[in-house]
This record gives structure tokens, sequence and C-alpha cells, in this order.
């Protein structure tokens, strides 16, 4: 007996859609493009204003590598808003760990899945020659986000660029630890760390925006629409509780905060996921925290087209996948994309798989013409009754984590990780025994599997980097190093036992820029700060 149809969320689906489905609706929530609560749209005239920002995903090798694929895709018509320089810079795996390159731990993994950049010299090799104040850079780190923005703030001083006048994005995700098997700060460490970052930018740099809401790596990880969009909203509502506690005015931090969303095969879900999250988060923020400035209320999104729904197996279809995923991405009025490589299934694209991503969003954004509507799928019977199951159902998820104490509580319980966990498995046993058909793994399958011409980082990139690192050591003021490490270290342990309403970001900060200046290391840096926070090993949460 056929099973009634479900979005991959779980959510109850209809043959067909009709106005009595849409009756009860309530349509000041839905409202007009660039009003609130913003359903259908942040501004009233989206692609019409600009195209949403090319944001491929950029870094792999030594620096000098990641400037070279930098100036291809440049090259090739990457272009951030308004057609400004726009870079996404991803960090290796050895800088994520918070260990520089020639510590016995990063063997095999330098300039891997990332760029090794782990000082301020580095960071001149990135960027010497660049303008850096009409430059958007997104520093993708996992909890190596201090160091890094130091190293950046540090590197522009030199050049005499103050940190008001940059502009780009820090991640500043520590709430990832919930659904991330990595080691990590611990939750409440993490979420200082948070609130520190964005107390500093709010007072001294202006257009940084300080966080990003990763419920990609959470739906990466297993979840579910619904579980991304309803735990998002509630770390949203937890953060902005805690800047507020520790005197952050509400508009102010939230002007600046971003998010990073899924875009997964089940087409109108993703869609409609991105325009519930729309009206959820203006809503509870607007209702909360009393916010009246429409940047407060705005879900500012950089999609990211699915890199767990790509496959080994045919990977040249893998090009179909993520095309389906940008164009609901694009339907649904997101500000910037990224879309995932065919070959990502194996490594790091190619320049040639990589100029195709970007190939994806150029023909979607000249030849469809569907930047000329604002929410085109707008009025749907169908689509607006999913947006509105989206957004009962996340609100659902939401209010359950605050009945548990907030996002970190339900952290430390375990709660969140056990739930994406459970995702995971149900997803992973459907399409074991067939009931979620995957082309070219459980059904179509062809008789010969063919790799894709794969992308390897040269050898020589770990030598160079351990090189460069003890270079970089024995030539800096020791004396120097040795001052500001201290202040650092006494500003990391007083961080680590204040709280919230205590946390002096702004000493945090300017302490790890003088560490920078002084020519810390990434390594030397993150080892303080693991010390003076504690570091957990995944999975160390209570009740689990």
């Amino acid at each position: 007996m056929a099973t009634s149809p479900r979005t991959n969320s779980g959510l109850p689906l209809k043959s067909a859609y009709f106005p009595t489905d849409i009756e009860g609706l309530d349509f000041a929530r839905i409202g007009a493009p660039g009003a609130y609560p913003y359903t259908r749209g942040n501004l009233a005239a989206q692609y019409q204003l600009m195209n949403w920002a090319n944001q491929p995903v950029i870094g792999y090798g030594l620096p000098e590598h990641t400037r070279e694929r930098m100036a291809s895709l440049a090259n090739e018509g990457m272009a951030g808003y308004f057609g400004h320089t726009f870079y996404n810079l991803l960090y290796d795996l050895v800088s994520h760990e918070g260990l520089d390159p020639d510590d016995p731990a990063a063997r095999g993994r330098v300039g891997q899945c990332g760029m090794a950049v782990y000082s301020v010299a580095d960071m001149a090799r990135l960027f010497d020659g660049m303008d850096l104040t009409t430059m958007n850079v997104v520093h993708i780190t996992d909890y190596q986000v201090v160091p890094a923005l130091a190293q950046y703030i540090a590197y522009a001083q030199r050049r005499g660029v103050k940190a008001e006048a940059l502009r780009g994005n820090t991640m500043n995700y520590y709430h990832q630890s919930a659904f991330t098997g990595m080691s990590a700060f611990p939750p409440e460490q993490g979420h200082k760390l948070a609130v520190a970052l964005i107390a500093y930018c709010s007072k001294y740099m202006p257009h940084w925006n300080t966080t990003n809401f990763v419920g990609y790596d959470l739906e990466e990880s297993g979840g579910t629409a619904v579980q991304e969009a309803g735990m998002m909203l509630a770390y949203g509502i937890e953060l902005v509780r805690s800047c507020v506690e520790a005197g952050v005015n509400a508009e102010t931090a939230l002007s600046r905060f971003g998010f990073q969303i899924a875009q997964g095969n089940d087409f109108f879900e993703g869609i409609a996921k991105i325009r519930a999250l729309r009206q959820i988060w203006a809503t509870t923020m607007k209702e909360r925290f009393d916010v009246t400035d429409p940047r407060a209320m705005h879900v500012r999104i950089h999609t990211h087209t699915s890199g767990a729904m790509l496959t080994a197996a045919q990977p040249l279809v893998n090009l179909v996948r993520t095309t389906l995923h940008a164009f609901g991405a694009a339907l649904s009025g997101v500000q910037a994309m990224e879309v995932a490589a065919y070959d990502e299934a194996y490594a790091i694209p190619t320049k040639e798989s990589a100029t195709l991503t970007l190939r994806i969003q150029q023909v979607i954004q000249e030849e469809t013409n569907i930047t000329a509507v604002c929410d085109p799928l707008g009025g749907s019977y169908f689509l607006e009754k999913l947006t509105n199951q989206m957004a009962e159902a996340a609100l659902a998820v939401a209010k359950r984590i605050e009945e548990m104490g907030g996002y970190i509580a339900a952290q430390r319980k375990g709660w969140i990780r056990s739930q994406v966990e459970a995702s995971a498995e149900e997803w992973r046993e459907g399409v074991d025994d067939g009931r979620i058909r995957v082309v070219g793994v459980n059904c179509h399958v062809a008789d010969e599997r063919k790799e894709p011409e794969l992308f390897a980082v040269d050898p020589e990139v770990e030598r160079v980097a351990i090189e460069r690192i003890q270079e970089h050591r024995r030539q800096r003021d020791a004396v120097r190093h040795e001052t500001a490490m201290s202040a650092f270290k006494a500003a990391v342990e007083d961080l680590g036992k204040a709280k919230i309403r205590d946390i002096d970001g702004v000493r945090l900060l300017q302490a790890a820029i003088e560490a920078a200046q002084a020519d810390a290391t990434t390594g030397e840096m993150m080892a303080v700060m693991k010390k003076g926070l504690g570091w957990d090993a995944p999975y160390n949460y209570d009740g689990t």
C-alpha cells in the first residue's frame, strides 16, 4: 500500500492544491516583497536592483595558490554585490583545528580542503596589491575565528588601513559544534567568544558582518529543512539575548548577521524553507526584541547547494542536481550563492569544474529571465501552504529548545546532536532500502564507474608551509611577542571566567590584534585559547 507523500522533512503533502488549502492563512504574513515580515523577499526590487552575489568557496594549498584561483574566477565573471570584488575564502584543516603546519598532528593536512594561512605574513602573501577597502572577504574558519580576524586586521593596519574600513564576513559559528563531530570549545565558552566578537565589531567595524548562522552544516550533517530553520532561529534568540545582556544594542547586532542555508534535493521544500525562515525570523526579532529597523529583521542568505547530495557514482549527474538546487535558491530570493562542483564528492574542485559552477549561476542570471520578477512563485496554493507548514514546524522546534533552557542548554544535553543524527540515520536507511531513490546509487545505476580527472594539492605545500612558519618565528621580535601573548592570555582567561554581562569583547580582540601584530601564529593563539577556555572532544556532552 502506497504511503502518503511527504517532504524530506516529513511534512504531509497533497496531490493537488486549491484555494481552500489557504483559506485560513493570514495573508499579512505573506505580504509584498520588501515589506514586513519579508516572506517574499527583503527588497521590493530584488534581482532587478542587483543579482545575487557569486560566492564560490575558494581555498587550497599555499596562499599564492589560492590567490591564483581567486584571480581565475574573477576573470570568469565572479562578482559580488553591485559587481564589487567578493572572495569566499576557506582555511585549511590544520587551521580549523587551531594548529600550525609543523605540529605533528597537522601532517598530511596542510593546504587540504582550504588554504594554508597561519600568520600576518601569510595574509600578505594572499592579499598584497589588493584594495582592502573596496572588496568583501569572507573568512571561512571553524573555531579559529579570533586569530584569523586578528591577523587580517593586523595585516590591514600594517598597510595603513583601519579596521573600520574593512568589509567582509566572519563565520563566528561556534554553535556549529552542536551538530558537527569536531573538537571545539565548550558550548558556553564558544558562545562567549561569539558575543565578544560581536561587541568588538559593533564598536570598531561597522561594515563587517559578524556572524554566520550555518544551517547549511546542520543539513549536511543529516538534519532536515525544518530542523535547520528551527534550530537557527533558536540560536538566534539566544545570541541576541546574550548580546543585549553584554551591552550591545539588538538592532546593531542583528543588522550584521547573515545565514548560510542549504539548498537540497526537495525543490519546493527548499524554497518554502527560505520564505518561512525570513518570516519567522522577522516576526520573532520584532516581537522579542522590539526592533524596527528592517535591516535588523532581514534574513540575508548565502545559500550553498548541497554537497551531501553529490554522488561519486556518475559524477557529471551532479551538474543536474546543483543546477536544480541553484534554480530553487534563485526562485526563493537569496542574496548570495555557492554552487558545489560536480567533482566535490572526490576532491577539491578543478579549475574547470569550479568555472562550471560559476556558469550555472550565470546562465540562470542571464538567460532564464527569472530575475525580472520578485518571488515569482508567490501566491501558489501549494507553496503558500507549504511555507506555512514549514514556519509552524520550525517554530515548534525553536519552542522546544526554549523550553529546555535555550540553544546552549539543549546542546549541552546532547539533544540537538541526537535529533540531527536520528534524521541522518533515517535518511541512510531510506537510501539503503530504496525508499529514497538516488540516481546512480540505488536506481539507474551504470555498469562502469569512471572517476573524473581529480585535483590534487602539490605535495610540496606542506614542506614550504613548515619552512615558512619556522622562519617566521625566528625572525620576529621575541620580547614583543612574549609581551603581547601574555596580555592575550590574560584577556582569554578573564573571558573564560566572565559572565555574559561582564564580557569585554574589545579587550579580547584588541589583545588578539596586538598578538597578531607581534607575529603570533594561529597555532600559538589557539593554544592559549584552548588552555584558557577548554577544548572538548566530539560528543563530550552531558547525557550522551
